[in-house]
């Protein structure tokens, strides 16, 4: 098993997570039928009245295994819910984030925009008295 899940390491945890537990519940549920112990193929061949039931595959299943992880997928999905809203609401909190942002660009442009058109006006006025002094100096 150890040798399938590390050749899936590139899988996200998730994916990680639900390959390792479904390898898992394939490797007891398929120990159980090849064992010779009860719900073995032999027992169940031999006319036996076998207390597994057994799964498409034929591989004999412990009672309320399909169950219980029926049970362990639905807490997961309520957990992989859960994370997904904590996320969907990250993502629009760093939307609105950066929304404000640019508003707050736009506005330090603008100013920029603003500061530098007075910059020139200054300069042009600094050059006239500039001349106007150097006339007066003569």
């Amino acid at each position: 098993m150890r040798q399938v899940i590390n050749a899936h390491k590139s899988l996200s945890p998730v994916a990680q997570y639900h390959r390792s537990s479904s390898l898992q519940w394939e490797e007891e549920t398929s120990g159980r039928s090849s064992s010779g112990g009860p719900g073995s193929e032999e027992e169940a061949g031999a006319g036996g009245n076998s207390r597994h039931r057994r799964n498409r595959h034929g591989n004999a299943t412990v009672p309320g295994g399909l169950e219980r992880r029926v049970e362990e997928l639905e807490k997961e999905l309520a957990r992989q819910r859960q994370e997904n809203g904590q996320l969907l609401k990250a993502h629009q909190d760093k939307d609105d984030l950066i929304g404000k942002l640019k508003e707050e660009i736009d506005l330090l442009n603008r100013d920029l925009d603003d500061i530098e058109e007075e910059n020139e006006q200054l300069k042009q006025e600094n050059k006239t008295l500039l001349k106007v002094v150097g006339q007066l100096t003569r």
